[in-house]
């Protein structure tokens, strides 16, 4: 299966993603109000915005946002969540706005689905002139031990989708836009034993698995932290970028 069918087969529970996944840390989106000069006169766009985690911490430091997903389960997950903010059905490669109609796009935990050379292209049509893109992933910090173990407890070394931790700049700056500025920063998500399992099986792969594959795996996982209290502390790196467009 290539990626890009990976990437649209894998997220078909939405209401699960958005229960258990990590919102992103205040001073990354410190760094985005700062770098972007957010503020009541800015319109954004959230693309691949999936059940819109991102896109419900960026909206009090915008005057609008609009959020952009191709998957029909995420957009109803998005709808449930924040009935007030608009979601379309789009993609990397076809986003439904107009020519300049937007201050700055974000790509929260979902640039790696995207093809980046055309996505890149379309997101420059749909920005303003100097408009700004923002990308932002939380990765597992796998320079804990534990956590080592559990990557390894999930197939991450098998199965993993991306790369976790790759340097786009080079990337960013051969496409539309210029002024790439790569910043990282930590955080971490509480969750129970159950929640860390459910958090597992949102995971891409993991969801396209068959039912005894996928609970060979769960069982592993659940062994990783068998003897820990609860509740559990999951460190993540998280990595986040800022370019401008040419």
């Amino acid at each position: 299966m290539s990626k890009r069918e990976l990437g649209a087969k894998g997220f078909g529970d939405g209401s699960c993603y958005n229960a258990v996944r990590p919102d992103y840390p205040g001073e990354a989106m410190a760094f985005f109000a700062s770098t972007f000069n957010l503020d009541g006169t800015v319109r954004a766009l959230d693309l691949g915005a999936g059940s819109g985690i991102f896109t419900r911490q960026i909206r009090d430091l915008v005057g609008e946002v609009i959020a952009v997903d191709p998957s029909a389960s995420m957009r109803e997950a998005f709808r449930a969540a924040a009935p007030d903010l608009e979601i379309f059905e789009g993609s990397d490669v076809a986003i439904p706005l107009p020519d300049a109609s937007v201050h700055v796009v974000f790509v929260a935990q979902a640039f790696h689905w995207f093809d980046p050379p055309a996505a890149l292209r379309e997101i420059r049509r749909v920005l303003t002139d100097g408009g700004g893109l923002g990308l932002i992933w939380n990765e597992r910090d796998e320079s804990v031990p534990w956590v080592r173990e559990f990557g390894r407890a999930m197939r991450w070394d098998q199965f993993q989708p991306y790369k976790a931790g790759r340097d786009y700049s080079s990337l960013l700056e051969a496409g539309p836009f210029e002024r790439v500025e790569r910043a990282v920063f930590r955080h971490a998500q509480t969750l129970s034993k159950e929640g860390l399992l459910n958090r597992v099986r949102s995971t891409s792969y993991v969801s396209l698995m068959d039912e005894q594959e996928r609970n060979d795996l769960l069982a592993d996982v659940a062994q990783v932290v068998a003897n820990f209290d609860e509740p559990l502390t999951m460190p993540y790196v998280t990595d986040v970028y800022r370019a401008s467009a040419r």
